[in-house]
């Protein structure tokens, strides 16, 4: 029972999980209508997009790098998703997830095989996605699909309280966290995000799994993007911009440390859930927006800190027993 509280109370996700019930209890003293059944539905809704984008992001972070190209690539699998729908049909949707898969495995060449660095990579992923998305949409143009009413019943029906959007994105975590668990790539991945060099000397093939955590956040990312057309009905070559650092700050604030080798798709879902909360919230308070980005900032660096506090009290520790092994006679 003590080693079950333990984990409990030291989980990685604990820190988001507690943030979101502090917003939550929050705002519902601010405002009644934010503890509605219906609410909490809307922002799983909302929410669903950023959720995916950051289980991408987490596969990144987890081999010690990350990706700011998840925004401008999901909007381009949105729009490359939507043109391909009104040639073939719904099989279309398949070019979406190549689009991803294509973005995520040019970013891991570039950062495994021949060094660059992984905000040089994604960075100019970003560019040319988003630039891509602009091209073929037709100088950024919303690009509508045919008949989206079933592809728009996935944002804006019900299963069971919630939009099948929001069990979408809920299915891409459990995914996420059977692959990590139960898959001998999903370990190595977490082994070479602890120790590259000796993920090499025991034989991995580093570079492979190094590129395919990005080819991971790229699918990811892409599935995002079918989220955002099944949203709105439409490819939007302008979706997506300022969520890569959302996703980011999703995996952070769910316990995946920038030091890779962790990562906690519970966490990842929660910190996202916060983060979309706490935009909720201030929007149905009258709060400024950009009090959020302040806010989430601050959340970021004390998540952050957690991160490395039991280094830092185990170090004292050791001072602390130094100092009386010397003050002893």
């Amino acid at each position: 029972m003590r080693a079950l509280i333990h984990r409990l109370l030291f989980a990685r996700a604990a820190v988001a999980a507690a943030l979101l019930v502090a917003v939550w209890i929050v705002f519902g003293l601010l405002n009644a209508r934010y503890l509605t059944s219906g609410n909490a539905a809307s922002v799983a809704l909302q929410m669903s997009v950023l959720v995916l984008l950051s289980v991408g992001q987490m596969f990144a972070l987890a081999v010690r790098g990350f990706d700011i190209s998840v925004g401008a690539v999901a909007a381009l699998s949105s729009v490359v998703a939507a043109l391909a729908w009104n040639a073939v049909g719904p099989p279309g949707l398949v070019a979406g997830l190549l689009t991803g898969l294509v973005a995520g495995t040019v970013n891991g060449i570039l950062i495994a095989r021949l060094d660059v660095q992984p905000i040089v990579t994604t960075l100019g992923m970003m560019i040319g996605a988003r630039g891509l998305s602009l091209l073929i949409s037709d100088a950024g143009q919303v690009v509508p699909i045919a008949q989206p009413q079933n592809l728009l019943h996935l944002a804006y029906g019900n299963w069971f309280g919630l939009a099948p959007l929001a069990w979408f994105a809920l299915g891409g975590v459990a995914l996420a966290a059977l692959l990590i668990r139960f898959t001998l790539p999903g370990r190595r991945i977490l082994m070479f995000g602890s120790n590259p060099e000796a993920a090499r000397l025991v034989g991995m093939n580093a570079t492979r799994i190094h590129i395919l955590a990005y080819q991971l956040a790229g699918v990811f990312a892409s599935l995002a993007g079918l989220a955002m057309l099944a949203r709105t009905g439409a490819g939007l070559p302008t979706d997506g911009a300022g969520m890569e650092l959302q996703s980011i700050a999703s995996a952070v604030i769910g316990g995946t440390p920038l030091s890779g080798g962790v990562v906690s798709p519970l966490g990842t879902l929660l910190g996202a859930a916060f983060i979309q909360s706490l935009g909720s919230g201030l929007n149905m308070s009258g709060i400024s927006p950009f009090t959020a980005e302040i806010a989430i900032g601050v959340v970021i660096i004390f998540a952050s800190s957690l991160s490395i506090a039991p280094q830092v009290v185990n170090r004292l520790k050791r001072l602390f027993h130094r100092r009386r092994r010397k003050l002893r006679p």
